[in-house]
């Protein structure tokens, strides 16, 4: 395969997703603003399970296959978010920068406001 091919692919699967993520942590988080309020209860509670499940199981992958050569380091958590947290507190320029940039498309989605 040529090479340049390989990391267009590449970049599209990782677009493709962190797409797909953010879609399943924007129906986790409405999970959790239903959670919160006290109701989430009965069919709905169980067809969220899966969702939550899938969303969790796609953001190891992410964390494990793209933003480790997004930020050049093998993980040292197990989510996207909690990696991005400790590299907006403690990281480099770079990676503080990859945070940030991360930051607007997750924090207003959060019932707390502050997801990074």
């Amino acid at each position: 395969m040529d090479l340049p091919l390989f990391i267009l692919g590449y970049m599209l699967t990782a677009g493709c997703s962190f797409y797909i993520l953010w879609l399943f942590f924007l129906a986790a988080m409405n999970l959790k603003r239903v959670n919160d309020a006290g109701k989430l209860r009965g069919l709905a509670y169980y067809m969220g399970v899966p969702v939550v499940a899938i969303g969790l199981g796609l953001d190891w992958f992410c964390n494990a296959a793209f933003m480790t050569l997004i930020l050049w380091e093998l993980p040292q958590e197990t989510t996207v978010t909690s990696r991005l947290k400790r590299h907006k507190s403690e990281g480099s320029a770079w990676s503080k920068a990859v945070a940030l940039w991360f930051e607007p498309i997750l924090d207003p989605f959060d019932p707390s406001g502050d997801h990074i």
